[in-house]
């Protein structure tokens, strides 16, 4: 049973009590919650405030509710911590799912003045370009372009990228540890292409990340630019005391 604290209002206390009990029943991923009456009656709070909160976590991509059946536990959304460096491989395995990629295409080429200030190397230097589909279990989650300093790591077009972690490789094979970078994070909406991908629908709200990552001694690494999707991946801050950030990233503060 939740406790009831002065100033709660029903229907928070009413969502609090629904995530204490996903953790204390051992609730996973395609679990279906209890009847709406017993739940409330096991929280110690009203139908009413109940239904509230279970539409907010709905609407949070929580729960989910199916027609005729109840109301079910969603898999928990792999975390990108702002302050960490990015790797989607890791934060797909944190949450106890199965990272996965579609390659869509690897292909060295010589970095055009726009690209080039992007990843911030001279006009025309090689870097390789690797697109893909990224998967958390079966379902895709983001779209990803990434365009690496080709000098740092000669030859790496030769792996696959639909089953290796591009960062594993840079580090296994090459000794490059990403060490700092920036990141952007804002709304967009899915093009026609992405959605397709994604598997939603064309012009549907998406994170566009634009991120550039760098060696310890300023070394560009990579220049990322992605599409995720809201209801599958969230990102979030660590919570560095007095709100600071380690030197050299950038953080946008979003509660998705």
């Amino acid at each position: 049973m939740v406790e009831e604290r002065a100033g709660v209002p029903p229907k928070d206390r009413a969502q609090e009590g629904i995530t204490w009990y996903i953790r204390a029943a051992g609730l996973h991923a395609g679990d279906k919650l209890p009847s709406e009456r017993e739940l409330a009656e096991t929280l110690g709070v009203s139908r009413t405030a109940l239904r509230a909160a279970i539409t907010q976590l709905i609407s949070m991509h929580v729960l989910e509710s199916r027609q005729g059946s109840g109301t079910y536990v969603l898999p928990p959304k792999p975390v990108n911590i702002f302050q960490e460096t990015r790797n989607f491989t890791d934060a797909v395995r944190r949450v106890g799912r199965e990272p996965g990629a579609r390659l869509l295409s690897a292909t060295v080429l010589k970095a055009d003045e726009r690209l080039a200030s992007l990843i911030d190397l001279p006009c025309a230097s090689p870097v390789l370009e690797v697109r893909r589909v990224r998967f958390a279990d079966d379902l895709p989650v983001a779209v990803e372009t990434s365009y690496i300093n080709y000098a740092l790591c000669p030859a790496i077009e030769e792996h696959d990228f639909s089953c290796e972690s591009l960062y594993d490789v840079l580090a296994h094979d090459y000794g490059v540890r990403v060490g700092h970078g920036s990141e952007q994070v804002t709304i967009a909406r899915a093009s026609a292409d992405e959605a397709r991908l994604l598997a939603v629908d064309d012009g549907d709200p998406v994170f566009l990340v634009q991120a550039l990552e760098r060696l310890d001694d300023g070394t560009p690494v990579e220049y990322l630019h992605a599409v995720y999707v809201p209801s599958r991946y969230r990102f979030a801050s660590n919570g560095c005391g007095n709100g600071e950030v380690p030197q050299g990233v950038t953080c946008s503060w979003l509660t998705w």
